[in-house]
């Protein structure tokens, strides 16, 4: 959950606005039904209560590393964290700001691609932000990564509509399942939007 941070040199990076609050209601939810978890946390504005089993990562990398080691011994995975798309080819000491800087990015691992291929039974749920299109747009990319990862359920949204940014309290989001069922979840906090996909989750395992 969280926002990774990919550093540029030893004193900057860069990293998106994910807050972890999506994350967190989720993890919330899912002890409330009596799961025994794990959260793989990258960087939060929220606190997380002691009871969680935390681990803690800074770069998608650590997260890859993290998540392909323990992801064998669960039955379901939930991929809310919002993980850097690229990483820089050459991490420098600090780069003098008095010049241009032009940054040589090379995409990251796509870490729910690897999910299945390790642990092939496990019920799959990943989240798919997408900016100003349209809802058919939506889930036809949340039906690509269906296809691509292997998904059971994509949690589907656009960014770009009121109250449903990175760091917001609420959002409206798209239930799309590998099924091809499509369930819409109005304008709802967080926490009912947890409340939602985990009675999705418990109808499909």
């Amino acid at each position: 959950m969280g926002g990774t941070y990919e550093p540029i040199d030893s004193v900057r990076g860069i990293t998106n606005k994910s807050s972890g609050k999506m994350g967190l209601e989720l993890a919330k939810e899912a002890y409330i039904r009596g799961a025994d978890l794990t959260l793989v946390v990258a960087n939060v504005t929220v606190d997380i209560p002691s009871v969680f089993d935390v681990i803690h990562v800074e770069t998608g990398n650590e997260m890859n590393d993290v998540i392909l080691d323990v992801v064998s011994g669960y039955d379901i995975f939930i991929s809310a964290a919002a993980v850097s798309d690229f990483e820089f080819k050459k991490r420098e000491n600090k780069i003098d700001s008095s010049s241009s800087l032009f940054l040589n990015l090379k995409p990251t691992t796509k870490i729910i691609r690897q999910i299945k291929k390790i642990n092939p039974g496990i019920f799959l749920v990943g989240f798919k932000a997408e900016f100003n299109i349209s809802r058919e747009d939506i889930i036809g990319c949340a039906k690509k990564q269906i296809d691509d990862a292997g998904t059971d359920l994509v949690i589907a949204n656009d960014i770009s509509r009121d109250g449903c940014h990175f760091g917001s309290d609420n959002n409206e989001v798209l239930i799309v399942g590998g099924d091809g069922d499509v369930l819409p979840v109005s304008l709802a906090s967080k926490k009912e939007i947890a409340k939602a996909i985990f009675d999705v989750i418990s109808e499909k395992i």
